[in-house]
């Protein structure tokens, strides 16, 4: 793949036909700068898996031509991989504040000894490297300093937006973006690489105050104890929920090591005041539990976080009853919906007062630019080609629609791994690179095709039946075969048909001669098919099946 001489190039790695795993890789005479390096999340057929990675493969073969990563903002789906492939990176990372400050703390959490070189965003001058020419601008977002980049080279200026509103937080003193794009409109703009998240939803999306005013309404009526679950990084949202409690003289005690983290980061960089007084778990059995608001990670109904915790009374502090209640100011991820329910089911078990962007809609407002706030983009910066990115092919094709209304003259919807070429202002998609999602597992990361997780969804699914098999050195049975299982089934029948199994283990092989049973692999085969065949007829169900045969001298 050769692209000619002065042409950019541009390459959507990850976060293009689906949510998450945003990596964006830009060339231009063979240098190269990559946007973001994100994870996304598995779907329920994906068993046996954490988070998935974009591929690296390719950047790796372009390693030492990388210039530098560039990113967006502090958002798992948009910097979350770079602990991954952390011994992988010999560039700079560049990002603001904020960003790095998590960046720092999720590599110390993770144990990476690696020193990679961050570089924080200049506040009013360019990053020149090489042909390149970034620059950073401030937008809005629901995590503090994300930025939009304006990538320039000698014959086009690129605006890849990242993930954006216009209305921003006050409680952060953030500038209108409106204004920031204003000051771009003479630029002549050739693309832009936009942001698809709600394209399907029309009208604006709501600034932070809406979802403060929402907040302060149920925590100044609460007569009991308030959780409240939000996004880990949503500084913003955090700084709300510390002011309403403040004003309603209530003690917060933070949950979970995620948010933890985040708060700590915003304090660092001055987002967060330092005389915040915060209480321990331990500590909240001295006060009423209507003078108490918990603030929990796990809006995802993550199995292990401290809200799926607290609604199974695993967190014993915590004692919920019918005056009690549990704020989600937050959105369900596609993909999420039936983790969180099954945590809104055991706080209804519990008469927990629920309120959800189901029940509620002013306790959550989104990160992400509507309908509107996309035509106030592409009406002001007019851009000559738009391709749409971080969304599923639906939200692909609504941003292409609303470009399309906006007399873009070239809109190209790409997938992963689509090679585009600009000649001038005009990008051609020239060529495709396969691409692999990653996992990370056992300390490693692999294909996701492994066949261990087939294996895994196939144990998941059908269990585990395990037979062992002792012979002398001619092949002779020493022990009758014995078999156990995991997953399949408890019941008499179960240890009736295991019996019935090793009888005719048994009597297949005294039937054999001593050449027919010299072979452990061919046998072993053989006895996989016996054991596979009874179980089938009896249970509908394949099982994985180990033998494992022991020769004695």
């Amino acid at each position: 793949m050769k692209f000619k001489r002065d042409n950019l190039g541009f390459i959507p790695v990850g976060g293009s036909e689906q949510i998450g795993m945003n990596a964006n890789l830009y060339q231009f005479n063979d240098q190269w700068i990559l946007v973001d390096l994100g994870i996304a999340f598995p779907d329920e057929t994906q068993i046996g898996v954490d988070i998935l990675l974009p591929d690296f493969d390719f950047i790796k073969k372009i390693k030492n031509k990388l210039l530098g990563i560039f990113l967006t903002h502090a958002h798992e789906d948009h910097y979350g991989a770079i602990q991954y492939f952390v011994d992988e990176i010999n560039c700079p990372i560049w990002g603001s504040e904020f960003t790095l400050a998590m960046l720092k703390k999720k590599l110390l959490d993770n144990g990476s000894k690696n020193k990679l070189t961050l570089k924080h965003y200049p506040k009013k001058s360019s990053i020149r490297l090489k042909e390149f020419e970034i620059n950073a601008i401030q937008n809005s977002h629901s995590v503090p300093q994300s930025v939009s980049l304006l990538i320039k080279t000698k014959k086009n200026i690129i605006l890849h937006t990242g993930d954006w509103k216009l209305n921003g937080a006050k409680n952060l003193r953030e500038k209108p973006f409106i204004n920031e794009l204003k000051g771009l409109k003479d630029l002549k703009i050739s693309t832009i690489i936009s942001d698809s998240t709600n394209s399907l939803i029309d009208g604006s999306t709501l600034s932070e105050n809406h979802a403060y005013n929402g907040l302060r309404k149920i925590i100044s009526k609460s007569k009991g104890l308030i959780i409240i679950t939000c996004f880990s990084s949503n500084i913003s949202r955090i700084k709300s929920i510390l002011e309403i409690a403040k004003i309603n003289k209530k003690k917060v005690c933070i949950l979970g090591r995620a948010i933890k983290r985040s708060i700590e980061a915003a304090i660092d960089v001055g987002l967060i005041e330092k005389n915040y007084t915060f209480y321990a778990i331990n500590e909240i059995e001295k006060f009423p539990k209507k003078n108490l608001l918990i603030i929990s990670s796990g809006s995802q109904g993550e199995p292990n976080s401290s809200l799926t915790r607290i609604a199974s009374g695993k967190i014993d502090k915590i004692k919920l009853d019918d005056q009690d209640s549990i704020v989600f100011s937050s959105k369900k991820i596609p993909g999420n919906e039936r983790k969180i329910s099954k945590v809104e089911y055991l706080f209804m078990e519990k008469n927990v007062n629920i309120f959800n962007e189901d029940n509620d809609q002013s306790i959550h407002v989104s990160g992400h630019p509507c309908k509107d706030e996309i035509i106030d983009m592409y009406t002001l910066l007019k851009p000559k080609s738009v391709i749409p990115v971080h969304g599923n092919f639906d939200q692909l094709k609504a941003n292409a629609e609303i470009a399309n209304s906006c007399k873009v003259k070239k809109i190209l919807i790409p997938k992963n791994g689509d090679v585009f070429e600009f000649v001038d202002d005009n990008p051609t998609c020239v060529d495709r690179i396969q691409m692999d999602t990653k996992v990370f597992d056992g300390e490693k990361v692999i294909s996701l095709k492994d066949d261990k997780f087939s294996l895994r969804k196939q144990a998941l699914w059908n269990g585990i039946l395990m037979a062992s098999i002792v012979l002398d050195n001619k092949g002779n049975l020493i022990s009758v075969p014995i078999l156990s299982e995991i997953g399949i089934s408890k019941t008499e029948k179960m240890k009736n048909t295991l019996l019935e199994i090793s009888l005719k283990i048994e009597d297949f092989i005294e039937g054999l001669n001593e050449s027919e049973t010299s072979d452990d692999d061919d046998l072993s085969d053989i006895l996989k098919k016996i054991i596979s065949k009874e179980i089938k007829i009896l249970f509908s169900i394949r099982p994985i099946i180990n033998i494992h045969i022991s020769r004695i001298q």
